[in-house]
């Protein structure tokens, strides 16, 4: 304890020390050089387009696409941008001998230089090229085997955050490179994903959910000394955790909702409704006034971003619809009468899922799939009635803890309803056109999402056979799924 005490002592001196001017500091200069890549051989869904541009490259600098044509030339060296940055350093001093201590005296923006790189080429084979693909329904703090009361009871604050680890892994390994995470404290993981210290897709994360008490995200017990002012309680613990925060009245939805926004929210999720995975609130229950949505609505837009509602049934959507709630979640008991409302007021459905293996949750009572049971057998008359009037539809599929291998059997619930081309650009370009409702706070913002177009984000994935022809192609990563792009990054390379 007092070694670490004096090397703390020592690190502080010497921080005093430099920022005064009363020491010499080193000074190292680094080049941060991106890569160049190109791909070549391959047919080129972009996300937008109908058909593919058939023998086509792509040219990849750094971790956005710089080019999509035939023919790319791939010979000599290209020229790119280099930052040069100067780090400074305090030199040895007692408690640090033998090591240089790295500080962060100066700022340094650092300066731009063109230097020549040597191209790496990949031959893609004859495959098909398309964008990363988009979820815009998870909750990836949900790992496998947890239930709400493993959380509560069982598991402490960063517990959620390593077994969120390999889902993340499990999603890209899918060829999910983006997902809106509806629901749990994600936003420091994603922050890690994007600083590259664990690998996983990009994240829009809702932070904590906002529920009205007996909702949704009301997850206490059902005794009076387990509610949310009781110290230690489950809601309390659940508020503490990043995962939900009990808000009744406008006045205590719109501070939640601020609150969200705090630590890093991206946009707002609410529950306006019961839901399957929880015991205080029926399907047919309506979580928030009109009174209670809009202040959160409000909150969120003073913050440059939007509201998305966890809602099933018809008042509960009504009502979400008059508050200026952009995006539902679920939706499946909905009339023809609120879907044509939808559709009037450009609102989304951003997330209509069945979930596979809804049913075999290990930790549902016979109350949790009963009423699991009435929400799968609503889905696909809400989803022709959604293609019928037209609602934007988004591609989302709350595959989340157990049921996160499952992720992409909504591929082939679709197809039901949809062509390939159609999945497809719902679960891309249309997807990243519901995230980026979350204007200024869209932590993605610098690029395009959900594309294969130049300037945007290089998340691309390379598949053996055309998924534009047949949907089951990209429900067998393992098989057909031969190449995965984020961000500029290679994670897997099984072409030939």
């Amino acid at each position: 304890m007092r070694r670490n005490l004096n090397r703390a002592t020592a690190i502080t001196a010497l921080l005093v020390l430099a920022l005064m001017g009363n020491m010499p500091v080193a000074a190292e200069t680094t080049t941060e050089i991106p890569a160049v890549t190109v791909i070549k051989n391959v047919h080129v869904w972009d996300g937008t387009s109908d058909s593919l541009k058939e023998n086509t490259d792509v040219l990849i600098v750094g971790n956005k696409i710089k080019k999509v044509a035939k023919n790319i030339p791939t010979g000599g060296k290209y020229k790119v941008d280099a930052v040069k940055k100067t780090v400074r350093k305090v030199p040895d001093a007692p408690g640090l001998e033998g090591r240089n201590l790295q500080l962060a005296i100066k700022g340094e923006e650092g300066k731009v230089e063109q230097v020549s790189v040597d191209v790496q080429v990949i031959d893609g084979g004859g495959g098909y090229l398309i964008p990363g693909l988009i979820d815009s329904h998870q909750h990836i703090m949900l790992s496998k085997g947890s239930s709400p009361q493993d959380i509560m009871n069982n598991q402490l604050p960063y517990t959620p955050a390593y077994n969120a680890i390999p889902q993340g892994k499990i999603m890209l390994m899918m060829g999910i490179t983006t997902i809106r995470d509806t629901g749990g404290p994600s936003v420091e993981l994603g922050r890690a994903i994007d600083a590259g210290h664990v690998d996983g897709p990009r994240i829009y994360s809702c932070g904590a959910i906002v529920s009205c008490t007996s909702g949704h995200g009301d997850w206490g017990g059902h005794t009076p000394h387990q509610a949310k002012d009781y110290p230690g309680s489950g809601p309390n613990w659940m508020s503490a955790m990043g995962l939900t925060t009990l808000a009744d009245g406008p006045p205590e939805v719109r501070k939640a909702t601020r609150f969200a926004i705090a630590n890093g929210a991206v946009q707002i999720k609410i529950m306006a409704g019961g839901g399957v995975a929880s015991l205080k609130d029926p399907l047919e229950s309506v979580g928030y006034s009109e009174a209670e949505m809009r202040a959160a609505v409000e909150a969120a837009a003073d913050y440059d971003t939007y509201v998305c509602a966890h809602a099933y049934n018809d008042e509960s959507v009504k009502r979400c619809i008059r508050a200026g709630v952009k995006d539902i979640v679920h939706g499946h008991l909905l009339s023809e009468e609120v879907i044509k409302m939808m559709a009037e007021n450009d609102v989304w459905l951003g997330s209509l899922s069945s979930p596979y293996g809804l049913m075999d949750v290990p930790w549902f009572t016979d109350e949790n799939r009963r009423k699991g049971r009435t929400i799968l057998a609503g889905y696909e008359n809400v989803m022709r009635l959604a293609k019928k009037h037209g609602v934007k539809m988004g591609f989302g599929t709350d595959a989340a803890a157990q049921m996160v291998d499952t992720i992409l059997y909504e591929f082939e619930q679709r197809k039901k309803f949809f062509t390939p081309v159609e999945i497809l650009k719902q679960a891309t370009s249309t997807n990243a056109e519901l995230l980026r409702f979350s204007n200024s706070r869209d932590p993605y913002r610098e690029a395009p999402l959900g594309e294969v177009t130049e300037g945007a984000w290089a998340d691309m994935l390379i598949y053996s056979k055309n998924p534009l022809k047949d949907i089951m192609v990209v429900t067998k990563p393992k098989e057909n799924l031969k190449f995965i792009m984020k961000d500029g990054k290679i994670y897997k390379n099984e072409l030939k």
